[in-house]
């Protein structure tokens, strides 16, 4: 009797929302009074499959004290939900987040790729569905401004955007927003995953968890493999998750190394209970999480017997035989297979030259024999769909620091079979496209232990590809989770609060704090963050105020760098490295060959710190390099750098000249001026500039090199590219894709 009424009563305050372009859509608004909102987004199909768990869930909210609406409706123009979400945004009191249930539509951006960490596909080349990145930036930040394109002819829920040239050209999401969405070859009903999905999350949302237990995982060439990277982090997450400190058990670090096949620990360690965070360091795809490589380490594969014979059984390999030179053989082999002409026998030549393998190893009739143990015993190097089908996972949040694992526009994807199977995690965070390794992906990460929602985390990632797959109201309770909350929806702008959180004992929330006061004061906020780089004993702390000077890239930016490259947490050397060489500031090439010389110890920073010298003057650069190689032990090492140095810089010399030849093929002279957009060749702007401005030049080229040209937003030079950028401009005559793609480029670098 009691629901009945309860349902009627609900029944009764839905409404509709009022315009015509609206007409199919209502809102279920919140019950009560309350300081913040949350919104939840849901097609009507899927609402009338699952209303009493969407409803149980909002209850639940508002329980917790965060307003929570249904806006339900059936969308085939994603522009229309858009506007809608704006109105609902527009009204008091403040909309903190959201989440999209069901088949809400699918937004994939074009013309955006300054605003991922990685993503460079020529969209000019590649289809549509190739070069697009799948994103809810559509959505959550509606001050940026687009272009409808087309819809998916495959897919009808997805369409295609392009962002306009006269938008802003950075994302800063104005509420954090996640996906609700099962995916659909899991062999069981998109709907009853959401629902038993929907009671496991009510269910966590009654628990007092706080953030205790974790485990961390670095997969096969992630980070160059880099060991010192493997074991900093180890310090900075004893800032960030304190309480996984206090007992043996309460936080885990390990390492593809560890074991030839580490995928079966790894379900080993994804299946314990009472673990709140799992965070995956690795390469992936959208179904596939790539944990070993194709080629184990021989030191870590136990040889058992004297001859190569692989014992075999009806599933393949018998894994208690297999010894490094089995392994190696079977890697061997399906890689011959992969490649076919010229290729396949060139890898042939190869292995038999290098390796003294003889022309029988590639006999057609042992191919033949071995094909299906072989494909067994590949599938067991990584994780793939299939493998967690019957995957009971206990991580309440799982963070997947790879590409494609958050692709949701997918049938399946990784997060997905994650969050919908039939275990324990509530939601996770992975990627729709590529994803930068140097990335900080660990960024704020303390405020989850000090009890902020998810969703506020994964709003500080301003990147149109990350994505929160499940529940992003979900928190690690803790005392303070309630005005910490509360001072992230309400009180983002009011410099008193995180001045006093600047204060606190907590590195968590003296990061936080950074972060939001950087926004507040803008650039007369540089001075302070330099100190803080200078003189906080935090990993975590520093890497925030180092991140800020960065944006902020004033007069204190080749200081910063300076100290960043002498810190001694890893990941802040290996930044101050990379940007180091977006700057092309010549006082820091001193610090960057004196890493590259004596650095071994962290490879991944040694290649930021090269890659970096490499866009810088050459001669200072080589000069700097026989300075500092003055002892026999590391001449040697010099004059293999020197020489490598030389070769790369007459092929820089080289695309120059193709730049510049109007004889030469439009493919390659497009193809070295995408090159700079992540090698911002410094020393050649005066020649690049020449080329935009010269009005006998194709305007596909000048319009190309516009683009790359907007990536120099950290250059020495950058004044010159606005300049000559803003006089070209003011031309008239200028054709009209060249005067919008200045105007993009203008708006970036400014």
């Amino acid at each position: 009797m009691k629901m009945k009424f309860f349902k009627t009563a609900l029944l009764l305050i839905i409404f509709f929302i009022g315009t015509d372009a609206f007409a199919k859509s209502k809102v279920i608004p919140a019950k009560g009074r309350f300081e913040s909102r949350f919104l939840i987004v849901v097609d009507n199909e899927t609402f009338a499959a699952v209303k009493t768990d969407v409803i149980a869930y909002k209850v639940q909210l508002e329980s917790e004290g965060l307003g929570t609406m249904i806006l339900v409706g059936e969308w085939n123009d994603p522009m229309v939900l858009r506007n809608e979400i704006r109105a609902i945004y527009n009204k008091k009191p403040v909309l903190e987040g959201a989440v999209f249930i069901g088949d809400v539509p699918i937004v994939r951006v074009r013309n955006f790729q300054h605003a991922t960490t990685a993503f460079k596909m020529d969209e000019m080349k590649f289809p549509m569905f190739e070069s697009s990145v799948t994103s809810d930036r559509f959505y959550d930040d509606l001050d940026l401004e687009f272009e409808f394109i087309s819809k998916d002819e495959k897919y009808p829920g997805m369409f295609y955007y392009k962002l306009k040239e006269t938008s802003p050209q950075v994302v800063e999401s104005d509420f954090y927003s996640a996906r609700m969405l099962p995916p659909s070859d899991m062999g069981v009903d998109k709907n009853q995953l959401l629902s038993r999905y929907l009671k496991k999350v009510v269910a966590a949302h009654k628990e007092n968890n706080p953030l205790d237990k974790f485990i961390v995982f670095n997969g096969h060439g992630y980070n160059s493999d880099c060991l010192t990277a493997w074991q900093n982090e180890q310090f900075y997450m004893r800032e960030v998750a304190p309480e996984a400190f206090k007992v043996s058990t309460g936080n885990g670090f390990y390492n593809y190394r560890q074991d030839p096949f580490m995928k079966f620990r790894l379900f080993e360690k994804m299946q314990q209970k009472g673990t709140d965070l799992f965070i995956f360091h690795e390469h992936g795809d959208f179904d596939t999480q790539y944990i070993n490589g194709e080629f184990p380490a021989a030191s870590t594969l136990e040889y058992k017997g004297d001859t190569d014979e692989v014992e075999f059984t009806s599933d393949g390999i018998s894994m208690d035989r297999i010894g490094p030179m089995q392994a190696l053989s079977v890697s061997l082999r399906n890689m011959y297979r992969k490649y076919k002409g010229e290729r396949r026998e060139s890898f042939k030549q190869s292995v038999m030259e290098e390796m003294g393998i003889t022309e029988s190893f590639f006999d057609q009739k042992i191919l033949d024999q071995t094909r299906v143990s072989d494909s067994a015993f590949n599938a067991n190097y990584n994780i793939h769909l299939e493998d967690l089908i019957d995957i009971r996972m206990q991580p309440k949040l799982s963070i997947f620091d790879a590409c494609y694992n958050g692709s949701f526009h997918r049938p399946g994807y990784i997060s997905g079979y994650h969050v919908f199977g039939n275990g324990a995690t509530i939601v996770a965070q992975g990627n729709t496209v590529n994803v930068l390794q140097d990335k900080w992906s660990l960024e704020l990460l303390g405020i989850l232990g000090a009890g902020a929602r998810v969703g506020f985390w994964q709003k500080e990632f301003q990147f149109i590809e990350s994505h929160m797959i499940g529940d992003p109201t979900y928190m690690f309770r803790t005392e303070g989770s309630t005005s910490l909350n509360h001072n992230l929806a309400v009180n983002q702008k009011d410099p008193k609060v995180w001045e006093e959180y600047l204060k606190s004992s907590s590195p968590a929330l003296n990061a936080i704090a950074l972060k939001k006061l950087s926004r507040i004061y803008g650039d007369s906020f540089s001075d302070r963050l330099l100190s803080v780089l200078k003189s906080s004993p935090y990993y975590s702390v520093r890497m925030e105020a180092l991140k800020r000077l960065i944006e902020i890239c004033d007069k204190n930016i080749v200081e910063a760098l300076k100290i960043g490259l002498d810190d001694p947490y890893e990941l802040i050397r290996r930044n101050a490295a990379r940007y180091a060489g977006y700057t092309g500031e010549n006082a820091l090439i001193a610090s960057l060959v004196n890493t590259v010389l004596f650095s071994n110890e962290s490879q991944r920073v040694q290649y930021a710190a090269q890659n970096s010298l490499l866009v810088m003057d050459p001669e200072a650069v080589l000069k700097e390099v026989e300075k500092q190689a003055n002892t026999d032990l590391v001449k040697r090492n010099a004059e293999a750098i020197v020489k490598a140095f030389k070769a790369d810089y007459k092929k820089q010399d080289k695309s120059l000249n193709i730049i510049m030849d109007k004889n030469a093929p439009d493919d390659s002279r497009i193809s070295a001026i995408r090159n700079l957009r992540n090698n911002n060749i410094h020393r050649q702007v005066d020649a690049l500039l020449k080329v935009l401005s010269d009005p006998q030049e194709k305007p596909l080229i000048r319009t190309t090199l516009a683009e790359a040209l907007g990536w120099f937003e950290m250059s020495f030079r950058k004044t010159e590219i606005v300049d000559a950028m803003t006089s070209l401009s003011k031309d008239s005559s200028l054709p009209a894709e060249l005067k919008s793609e200045l105007e993009q480029s203008l708006i970036r670098l400014k």
